[in-house]
């Protein structure tokens, strides 16, 4: 009876050959484990190389680090202007004004270079060091003692047109050519206040051309309004797309105009427009110098 225990069928046999298989590959595989990888040592790192893999390290580009000092416009090379503080494309035009012959004889013709903001300016302006001295001809630049015809340069023509500190412009009237002379406006900033004054109807106001964007903060200094010239607009008869086109209507404010004419005629009063959801006293406010209900 005890043979039975150890008499297998041909299918045990192999169930137990195959067993006996993986228990040998297992015990092989566990064996040989230490060598299938080889660990590398700590390498300690002194205070020395850790200083040397920083110094390997890539470094980024130099930047020009801002400190105020006196300085000498005249003289001052690139990465000094940029050092007490001139933005890079400041500093691209005063080089290129002294290129074209231009000459800084006091602190406040450096205000009239393009693109330098008032407050710029006024920040640096007790840094500027310009020595009081005759000119002689060894200071005058090269450029400048050519001949008449050949020394004519477009920027520093372009310099010696800006008006100096004391002369206005007229809001209502200047053209682009009057505006580009005030320092710090340009073809384009010249431009949008001409399309601003166009689209709004005229200015009532000085603070209304800061409306425009991305106008220096000085230009006020430089303009006036002589005689306000305001063009009104015909409430009771423009259509929806005039009111829209408006600076100072929404297109919901100007839908509720129209919506208003229609459900009770002709608008009287500007203080009928308080009754509209869409609009606030702020709005009313700004709106009354161009607003006509004939």
């Amino acid at each position: 009876m005890w043979r039975d225990w150890f008499t297998f069928s041909r299918q045990d046999r192999r169930a137990i050959l195959l067993l006996s298989a993986l228990i040998v590959v297992a015990l092989v595989l566990l064996w040989t484990k230490p060598m299938w990888h080889h660990e590398k040592p700590y390498e300690a790192h002194t205070a020395d190389s850790l200083l040397q893999s920083l110094s390997d390290m890539p470094q980024e580009d130099n930047v020009a680090i801002i400190y105020p000092h006196l300085f000498d416009p005249n003289t001052a090379d690139s990465m000094e202007l940029l050092s007490v503080g001139f933005p890079p494309y400041v500093t691209r035009n005063i080089l290129r004004y002294r290129k074209a012959g231009g000459v800084f004889r006091e602190a406040d013709d450096l205000a009239r270079i393009y693109g330098l903001h008032d407050t710029v300016f006024k920040r640096i302006k007790s840094y500027i060091s310009i020595p009081a001295r005759e000119l002689l001809t060894t200071d005058i630049h090269p450029a400048a003692m050519a001949d008449t015809a050949k020394r004519r340069h477009p920027y520093a023509d372009y310099m010696r047109a800006k008006y100096k500190p004391g002369k206005f412009v007229d809001l209502n009237t200047a053209d682009t050519t009057e505006l580009m002379k005030i320092p710090g406006i340009g073809p384009v900033r010249a431009k949008k206040i001409v399309d601003y004054r166009r689209s709004l109807g005229g200015f009532h106001s000085i603070a209304q051309v800061h409306e425009a964007y991305d106008l220096p903060e000085h230009l006020g200094d430089w303009v006036h309004i002589s005689t306000p010239m305001v063009e009104k607009l015909y409430i009771n008869k423009v259509s929806l797309s005039a009111l829209r086109a408006h600076p100072y209507l929404t297109f919901y404010q100007a839908r509720a105009i129209v919506e208003l004419r229609k459900r009770e005629g002709n608008i009287r009063s500007i203080r009928q427009l308080l009754f509209l959801d869409e609009f606030t006293e702020a709005d009313i406010a700004r709106l009354s110098p161009y607003l006509s209900f004939e």
